[in-house]
């Protein structure tokens, strides 16, 4: 290629490259514009929400009847898109006195049609946060067709809809809402975990709603209501119900119902929960083991150290949760458990006895003492050995450095400055 044809290419190739660099900068410059002025316009919206919500906040307007108040804002309303007010409407920190005014300003400037309409379906992202939005509205304000509305929403197959349907739902006070929500919870099609937060949330008496699901014939139902129930004390046969589960086939069920007996029962839960500590699951004897640290139950702390050994470590861990919750009366069987033949036993006792702060008063007391008691000592000595020389360890962690050099001078003493577990 001849020299001057390489040149006319090149001039060609810098002359494309300044253009498209100028298409660039102009394309950038239009969409910064449209960004600006975009921003600009919300800020504006929200200016002019703020200056309505002053006013709505002030005396001599709130003693107002709500045409009047409406009548006061609409001037100042009127510069706001219909997005920006129901955005405004469906917050929940929005005081009801202020979404009063703004639910009947949407009402009388756009329709109510129109609001159900957005609260009945969505194709688009935009028709979504409308839908969402109107459904809040319509609900709250007490439309009489908003509970249909919400009833549709909770089957819909977008999760994010269903769950402003459900959690609208949980802090209804109407009947039907429960009985929305219990048909969600059997129909399933989102986690029951999701629809149990709600009826968990209502402010209703659900008792009677839920012990016959007790008896469902689907385990996550009867898993669920015996979850639910262990928020009603003195309901009175629940106790029964609940300990009936005890021989449910589901292991879900059998630790919901063990775990709600700790909130409602009393001797009956303590014996049922007594029976699962030797269940197949281990999952349902940790939960057993809880729910009798929940009742207080000293006088089966044997039992429960049993568990100490157990295969499974959430098991040994919920024992000595328990044993814990027993608190310093427990010790005369920790200390009988530490010449136990497992060493898991003996190790967790000495655990326990470290947690409960009884290792550091027993040994801080002993090496403060000139004359050391030979029983102490004594105690000292098997639950150091039994937990090993970590515990020694800690100990003197969380001494002083005087009181831990007489610490260490005591375990020494006594031959136990160098103990592992055994």
């Amino acid at each position: 290629m001849a020299i001057g044809q390489k040149r006319h290419l090149m001039n060609a190739f810098d002359s494309l490259l300044v253009a498209a660099s100028i298409s660039a900068a102009f394309a950038w410059a239009v969409l910064s514009f449209y960004v600006l002025t975009i921003e600009r316009r919300r800020a504006s919206a929200r200016a002019t929400l703020a200056n309505a919500t002053a006013v709505l906040a002030r005396d001599d307007v709130r003693r107002l009847p709500l045409d009047a108040r409406m009548a006061h804002v609409r001037p100042v309303l009127d510069g706001a898109s219909r997005e920006m007010v129901m955005h405004a409407a469906a917050a929940g920190t929005t005081p009801a006195g202020t979404f009063e005014v703004l639910a009947a300003y949407l009402v009388d400037r756009w329709g109510l049609d129109a609001l159900a309409r957005d609260a009945r379906s969505h194709r688009t992202t935009r028709d979504k946060w409308r839908r969402m939005a109107a459904l809040q509205i319509l609900f709250r304000s007490g439309d009489p067709g908003s509970m249909a509305l919400v009833a549709g929403a909770v089957d819909d197959t977008d999760a994010d809809v269903a769950s402003i349907a459900l959690s609208l739902l949980g802090g209804s006070a109407d009947p039907e809402a429960v009985r929305i929500l219990l048909g969600a919870l059997r129909r399933q099609h989102h986690p029951g975990s999701r629809v149990a937060v709600q009826l968990d949330r209502s402010p209703q008496d659900l008792a009677p709603q839920l012990r016959p699901m007790l008896a469902d014939a689907d385990p996550v139902v009867r898993l669920w209501a015996a979850t639910l129930l262990g928020r009603y004390l003195g309901v009175e046969g629940l106790e029964q119900d609940l300990a009936a589960l005890a021989d449910d086939a589901d292991p879900r069920v059998r630790k919901a119902g063990v775990q709600s007996l700790g909130c409602v029962g009393d001797d009956l839960a303590a014996a049922t929960a007594l029976r699962l500590l030797v269940d197949p699951v281990p999952f349902v004897r940790a939960t057993a083991a809880r729910t009798i640290g929940k009742l207080d139950r000293l006088d089966l702390a044997e039992e429960i150290v049993l568990l100490l050994g157990d295969e499974n470590w959430w098991v040994r861990f919920a024992a000595k949760e328990c044993l814990e919750a027993m608190g310093t009366e427990v010790w005369p069987v920790l200390a009988r458990s530490l010449e136990h033949p497992d060493r898991f036993v003996r190790n967790g006792a000495a655990e326990v006895f470290q947690n409960l702060g009884l290792l550091d008063s027993f040994i801080v007391m002993e090496a403060a003492s000139d004359n050391p008691a030979n029983a102490k000592i004594d105690m000292l000595r098997r639950i150091v050995v039994a937990g090993g020389l970590r515990l020694t360890d800690s100990l003197i962690e969380r001494t002083s450095a005087v009181m831990g050099s007489r610490v260490r001078h005591l375990l020494a003493t006594i031959g136990l400055q160098q103990v592992g577990t055994v």
